[in-house]
């Protein structure tokens, strides 16, 4: 597996149907992307991050969001924010 950070910039053309099919591009929390799929990375201009490098970007973003929940009465449905492993 190969990991990626880069701010999706939302525009058609940045993940396509092509570059899915060659191998899945899964995104995370704090702009990480995990594939196979090193072609992307670079055509994307991607920053390649060791697995840990990623982990703890992934990480610092959920304990950020654990620290600001709040839980809601009038959102019965929300939950408090869960750790993600990195395949």
């Amino acid at each position: 597996m190969k990991y990626f950070v880069i701010q999706n910039p939302g525009v058609e053309g940045f993940i396509t149907h092509a570059d899915n099919a060659t191998a899945h591009i899964a995104e995370y929390p704090g702009n990480v992307f995990v594939t196979e799929n090193a072609a992307w990375g670079a055509r994307v201009s991607a920053v390649e991050k060791t697995k840990a490098e990623a982990q703890a970007i992934v990480d610092a973003v959920i304990d950020e969001a654990k620290a600001n929940f709040v839980p809601s009465e009038t959102e019965p449905g929300r939950t408090e924010p869960q750790d993600i492993t990195l395949p």
